[in-house]
Formats: C-alpha cells, structure tokens, sequence
C-alpha cells in the first residue's frame, strides 16, 4: 500500500520487511513518475531542485522512521543489531559485502575516517580536484596544516573526455591517495571512477571516491568500480533521513587498519581487568557507540524505495530531465550551460551561467520570491547556478524553472 511503513511493526523484532509491490509505480511495463511523485510531502506550489544538497524523504521513509522511534521509545531500547539487516541490504545494493559497508552520518564523516586511516606522514602527497565539496577537500587541508603532507590540486577537463589522463598524468612516486568525486557537485561531471581507482592499484596508489553525488543519481557498482574507499550520505539522491550515510573500506585496507575510534562495537575482544582491546576488521567497527536506529532503519526504507523503482529507471529518469532542460537552454545564447553535453559523462545534475550574476545572492532571492529552489554554484569559481532533477520533478516543473533563469537574464541585460 503506497505511504506505508516497509517495516512491519507487528514482527518488528523479527525485523522482517516488506517492501512495496512493483505494480505500485508500473504502468505497461513503465514507471508511473506521477504515483513517485506523490510518495514525496513537498509542499505545493514549491520547486525543488537542490536535491544535490539535500532530498526530500518520501512518506515510507518519514512514516518508518517515526513507528520506528515510537516502537522503540515505547520499550526504552535501541537494538544496535537492527543496522545489520540494513547493511546486508545496502551491500546488495551497491553489489559487494556487508562487511565492507559501515553506516555513517554522512559523505564528510567518511572522508575524515579515510583521511585518519591513511596514516600519511610530512611530504606525502594527495591528489584532489578543483571541484571537490568542502566535505571531500577539507579533511585533507587539515592534514596539510597538522603534518604538512602536500596537496596537488588538478583541473578536470569540463568536456569530460581527459580526466582519466589528467589523473595518470598528476601522480608522482610521492602519491600517495588520489581523492576524486564520482560526480561534481560543481556541474554534475561523471568521472571514470572504474578506471582511475584501477589506474591508482597497478601503480601503488590508493584511490577514494566521493559519491555523495552518485548514489542514488546513477547505478554505483562497488565490485566494478574496485576503489580503495567510497563515501556517500544518505540525505541526497537516495532519499534517505538527514544523518545517515556509509562508508565501503576494501578488505585488504580493512585487514591492515584500525578504526579511528575506539568504543563499543569496534571491538574483537575487550576486557577492562586485562587491559585488553583487539579491534575489529570489517567496516562495522565504524558504527561505535550508541546509534540513532530509527534513521537507520528509515535509511534501509529508502534503499526498498529505490530498489523497487529501479536504479536504471531512476537514471533513465534523470537523464531524460537533464537533456530537456538542456535542449531549452540551447534556444537561450545568454544562458551559458556549463554541464557537458555528452551524456557519457553527465547525469541529472545541469549548472548554467548568467553573465553578471552574483549566483548565491540570486538563488537566495529567487527562493524567497519565487520558491524555485536552485544552489549557486561558487566552487571553483564557476559562478553557475545549479539545477538538480529528481524522480519527483517534472517537464513542467522545469519550464517554471526556465522562465525564471530568463528572466533573470533579460533583467541582467537590460541593466547593461
């Protein structure tokens, strides 16, 4: 039944889960995106599109995460040991072993757990792009000013077609890890992941992915992709509660390293008297201490949610969107359109320019007065305004948010 909980509270501690019924969103053998679409509460008459920032959860996420509070609030418990079902589900879901999966709060919390495990030392060099989030350069700049390692910072080709090059051609005999988003968050370029994370294994280096921008965009297959690391959250594409996210540690890094921090449940063996602590060596020693299950739990409703559209539908679906918008954008020379055309190495994710326009001031102002919602886009110095196209958006959502973009691009030119 469409907005109900995948959990059923009646065998809650069975943690049996039901999931929603493929007729629910099928029509002829295609996706129904108008019964996706009232799955989500966005209020109406609002423009969503900063799903790259953060997504709106549909109602089975919201509803599981609130019987999930209430059942275990009701019986004053926690159950650490329902993240396990959701981690075995998310495994599968990116097609490689729960035991390489930790859940986190988020792609930044991730990056900081690599960069604590790599244990790098003055001179080591790490390779980051240009156009990396915050989150994804900044644990880097820390080690920079604690230890002095170096950061190489490269340029990505917007075409898209170097990258893999620019990548072999940066690194060096003091390479030690090349940092690098699956996809921008700056203009929504996919990168070669696959063969970059290969490129850096054959020469001894290690590779970590940022996916906050991929997961849930486009299909991500751990097991092909092989890289060394990859983070991504929860709270974007896939849909899922504010605070949930996941790390995938490789076995081999696992077998070598220890977790960064020390608590209940990154133990093997512990025993206060003996003074004895072994750690774990799977990626659930990331999940110490006590954990917000419910949003955990709602996290696993989001993965149901997608799995039962279908992550080829949902890409499918996004790059429909995109190439819209981007065949409208044509008919417009003063907007600039800053996203690569070529659909192999681009997604749901569209950025454009006005000439003159200060993006984050703009965004800020066309979301109070117009409630379309778009994010300025000043990495990099890039000056674009980005647009990002979810399941729940539509043809006609996107020309609202184009009648917008030119009007602001007539009010612009005719200041000039």
């Amino acid at each position: 039944m469409l907005g109900m909980p995948f959990l059923s509270w009646g065998t809650f501690n069975n943690q049996e889960v039901s999931t929603l019924k493929k007729s629910s969103f099928m029509q002829d053998g295609t996706v129904d995106w108008t019964a996706v679409k009232q799955q989500f509460t966005l209020e109406q008459g609002r423009y969503h599109f900063r799903t790259a920032s953060v997504g709106p959860s549909p109602k089975v996420v919201v509803d599981t995460v609130v019987d999930a509070m209430r059942d275990l609030e009701s019986k004053g418990q926690n159950r650490h040991d329902f993240i396990k079902p959701v981690r075995n589900k998310i495994a599968t879901f990116l097609n490689t072993s729960a035991d390489q999966i930790g859940m986190i709060t988020n792609t930044t919390e991730g990056m900081n757990i690599v960069a604590q495990t790599v244990k790098l030392k003055a001179g080591d060099e790490v390779i980051l792009s240009k156009d990396e989030h915050i989150g994804g350069a900044a644990p880097w700049l820390a080690l920079q000013k604690e230890i002095g390692i170096v950061i190489k910072l490269i340029e990505l080709d917007p075409s898209g077609k170097k990258n893999l090059d620019i990548v072999k051609e940066a690194i060096t005999d003091k390479t030690k890890i090349v940092v690098i988003c699956h996809v921008t968050c700056t203009t929504g370029l996919v990168l070669p992941v696959r063969d970059i994370a290969a490129y850096c294994r054959k020469k001894g280096v290690l590779s970590c992915v940022d996916g906050a921008q991929s997961m849930g965009m486009i299909a991500v297959d751990l097991q092909e992709i092989n890289p060394d690391f990859y983070v991504t959250s929860g709270h974007k594409w896939l849909f899922g509660p504010k605070g949930t996210g996941l790390i995938y540690v490789h076995k081999e890094i696992l077998a070598k390293s220890d977790p960064v921090y020390a608590g209940a449940y990154t133990d093997s063996k512990f025993n206060l008297s003996t003074l004895t602590l072994e750690y774990k060596h799977t990626a659930d020693r990331y999940e110490y201490g006590t954990r917000n299950t419910p949003i955990t739990l709602g996290f696993g409703a989001a993965i149901d949610f997608m799995s039962t559209i279908g992550m080829q539908n949902i890409e499918k679906r996004g790059k429909e969107l995109a190439r819209y918008f981007k065949s409208e954008i044509r008919k417009h020379p003063g907007i600039e359109l800053l996203t690569p055309e070529d659909e192999e190495c681009t997604a749901a994710i569209v950025t454009v320019r006005i000439k003159g326009i200060d993006v984050v001031k703009r965004c800020s102002h066309i979301a109070y007065h117009d409630n379309v919602y778009m994010r300025g886009i000043y990495e990099n110095d890039w000056n674009g305004i980005r647009l990002a196209f979810a399941i729940f958006n539509t043809k006609e959502e996107i020309d609202h948010a184009l009648q917008i973009l030119i009007r602001e691009m007539n009010n612009e030119t005719s200041n000039e």
